[in-house]
């Protein structure tokens, strides 16, 4: 059992994140099918999964306990980056995770690998969780997206504390200050928040039992993941992405911007970020050398810009070009 203290200041501090973790999202389904837990509702998901299964995936297994999940394989946009960050993830978090994997069972010889640092171990662990993203992750952003976007909705109608942190799951009791909810194998632990305030993550592959995150570094705010409200199966859509021209052109990650720039409207730095998977710095690069390409606009309005997809940036999307004006005489183009 997990009791989680709150302060006044905790709970004035209590929200409910907006977008998917998908770096988590990925841990928990890794963890679904390790479970072997079968809801209907993720079927088709099982079943396009098994279609395409890359037999290295099963190396994530090694990772796991029924308590324990990794956070350290971080999910971006772009494969290519997901896979340098998991590879390149933090040696402590790493370390101390697997020291408590094999508190309950042997370490694989991939995990030892990994747990003391061994550079081809880690380019495996990085080369694995992008393959598995590519499969189980991405065919599905769209839809994880959405159905975590209304569950915030759901939940921020909410106005009152009480409301929100009473209904959440049917395995977590609120009486104020304390939030409890069960842990695998009966352990107890207690939890006080001591003016972090708490984050809820609506999760779509966390559908049997609320998990606590981040919780033991006291400088980060903890997070509960819970499950979100699905109402129908996860179903693979085919989202469009740029072409292999546009890609060589403008490079990965930049042409996956300008689509989502295009795809998703007016959007801020940190919201084209949050859709990319990248640091806030780096989309802003990015944005920066698209709007100097005449692809997208920049409004700044204070400290936030907005950035807007060109009839250039989007004939490029389609696959064509607006026809050029005549060039004066005398003048070459």
């Amino acid at each position: 059992m997990l009791r989680i203290f709150f302060g006044t200041d905790d709970l004035d501090r209590l929200r409910v994140a907006e977008r998917p973790d998908m770096s988590m999202e990925l841990s928990l389904s890794v963890h679904a099918l390790i479970s072997g837990h079968r809801d209907p509702r993720f079927q088709a998901w099982r079943d396009r999964l098994r279609a395409s299964w890359n037999p290295r995936t099963a190396l994530l297994f090694d990772l796991y306990t029924p308590s324990a999940i990794p956070e350290f394989l971080a999910v971006r946009r772009d494969p290519g980056a997901t896979e340098s960050a998991t590879a390149g993830a933090p040696e402590a978090p790493l370390r101390d995770h697997l020291r408590s994997v094999g508190g309950v069972r042997q370490l694989s010889a991939f995990a030892r690998g990994v747990a003391a640092g061994d550079r081809r171990a880690r380019k495996l662990l990085g080369n694995v969780t992008a393959d598995y993203q590519t499969r189980a992750i991405d065919p599905y952003r769209r839809q994880i997206e959405t159905i975590v976007t209304t569950e915030h909705g759901r939940r921020r109608r909410a106005t009152e504390p009480d409301q929100v942190l009473g209904t959440l799951h049917p395995a977590i009791s609120w009486r104020r200050p304390v939030l409890t909810l069960p842990l695998v194998g009966g352990c107890r632990h207690d939890l006080r928040l001591d003016g972090r305030g708490l984050l809820l993550q609506p999760c779509v592959f966390g559908a049997r039992r609320p998990v606590i995150a981040r919780f033991e570094d006291p400088e980060q705010q903890p997070v509960l993941l819970y499950p979100a409200r699905i109402n129908g199966p996860l179903l693979a859509e085919a989202e469009p992405t740029p072409s292999r021209t546009l890609t060589a052109l403008l490079g990965q990650t930049r042409a996956a911007a300008l689509e989502a720039v295009a795809g998703h409207g007016p959007c801020s730095t940190k919201d084209l970020a949050a859709h990319l998977g990248i640091s806030t710095a780096s989309a802003s690069e990015h944005a920066t050398v698209l709007a100097d390409s005449g692809l997208t606009t920049k409004d700044r309005t204070g400290r936030s810009v907005t950035h807007r997809c060109t009839p250039l940036g989007r004939a490029l999307l389609a696959g064509h070009l607006p026809a050029l004006a005549p060039a004066a005489e005398g003048v070459s183009v």
